[in-house]
């Protein structure tokens, strides 16, 4: 259906499911009028995007049967890469636009500069993602990173020195991981990536505890009997949908 204003949005059934949606022949708006038929929220579906003074950038909703399973996949380390076509040609991209907001804030009340955040960003997705780290531990090893960075001020020399200079130090100690475990770091390394909260909360902090927030659900999920992919995608789906 079609609002006032020209938007399309999806009626829900009392069950909260969409009513376009059936198991068998999948979403009937977009058997009828094709993908640029579909409302916003499912034309941009699994991706997550964030728009800023660097450029564009896509993260994925794991909530995804097919992007959870490529967690699992055998194949090189995580890494931050250019999207394929097939992931953008999806017609305008919807997300969070802050290309004309300040940078994300390195705590609260000083701001960081977009290459100090850049940094921080990928170096904190190579600790999440390093080879033979357990996830918990590379999360806490991300914490003290972190909060040592944030006690940078303008007398320390350039904030870009302190980020590269608190990664280069941290040594979590290693252990022997399952396919499971590399699964979650993977995912974990998503939800850092392209995150909105670094222009929506106070500090490189908030990021790091919405992390563990994360990380918290998934063991929720799976104390449940669910198993690793299927925690994580109840997890995105709570985290990233629902809001719950």
């Amino acid at each position: 259906m079609s609002t006032e204003a020209g938007e399309k949005i999806a009626a829900k059934s009392p069950s909260g499911a969409c009513v376009f949606f059936d198991r068998e022949n999948l979403c009937a708006i977009q058997r009828v009028g094709g993908h640029e038929a579909l409302p916003v929220s499912c034309r941009m579906f699994p991706r997550s995007i964030l728009m800023d003074a660097r450029g564009t950038f896509l993260s994925l909703s794991h909530f995804c049967p097919t992007a959870a399973g490529l967690l699992f996949a055998d194949g090189p380390p995580a890494a931050i890469v250019e999207a394929p076509g097939s992931l953008l040609d999806v017609g305008p991209l919807d997300g969070l636009d802050a290309r004309e907001a300040w940078p994300p804030l390195l705590r609260r009340g000083v701001l960081m500069d977009l290459r100090s955040y850049d940094a921080w960003e990928r170096l904190g997705v190579e600790l999440l993602t390093r080879e033979g780290i357990a996830p918990d531990v590379a999360l806490a090893a991300l914490d003290r990173v972190s909060a040592r960075i944030a006690t940078w001020t303008a007398g320390d020399g350039p904030l870009a020195d302190r980020v590269d200079d608190a990664f280069a130090a941290a040594a979590p100690p290693a252990a022997a991981l399952d396919r499971d475990d590399v699964a979650v770091k993977r995912w974990l390394a998503a939800r850092l990536f392209a995150c909105w909260l670094a222009y929506q909360k106070d500090g490189l902090a908030a990021i790091v505890a919405y992390l563990h927030a994360c990380f918290r659900l998934f063991a929720e999920e799976r104390a449940r009997g669910e198993n690793a992919l299927e925690a994580i995608r109840r997890t995105d789906l709570r985290v990233m949908h629902t809001q719950r």
